[in-house]
């Protein structure tokens, strides 16, 4: 699995929260690629709608949100790569527009 953070604002990266991402995976797997644990807030998994940071279509977006911040992590489960982000040291997060 390839591996990237993402630091742009949600309204401008293309993903579809109710589409399931293209390839094998699991929610605990992406979660864990993305270094994201489960007790740091709410995980949400969608899928690029386009290619997006050189990501393809159909990556797998994967969202951690506190009251008022969020963190997104974009996961090709189709590459051979081994995951590069796969520790949990708490995420960057970006402050929830108002």
């Amino acid at each position: 699995m390839r591996v990237a953070p993402v630091t742009s604002p949600l309204e401008e990266i293309p993903v579809d929260f109710l589409g399931d991402p293209d390839g094998v995976w699991e929610y605990e797997g992406l979660a864990d690629a993305a270094g994201f644990d489960d007790g740091w807030g709410q995980l949400s998994i969608g899928a690029l709608t386009e290619p997006f940071a050189g990501f393809p279509d159909g990556a797998a977006v994967v969202m951690l949100t506190t009251a008022d911040h969020y963190a997104v992590v974009l996961v090709d489960c189709l590459s051979n790569a081994e995951p590069r982000v796969s520790s949990r040291a708490a995420p960057v997060l970006t402050p929830v527009a108002a």
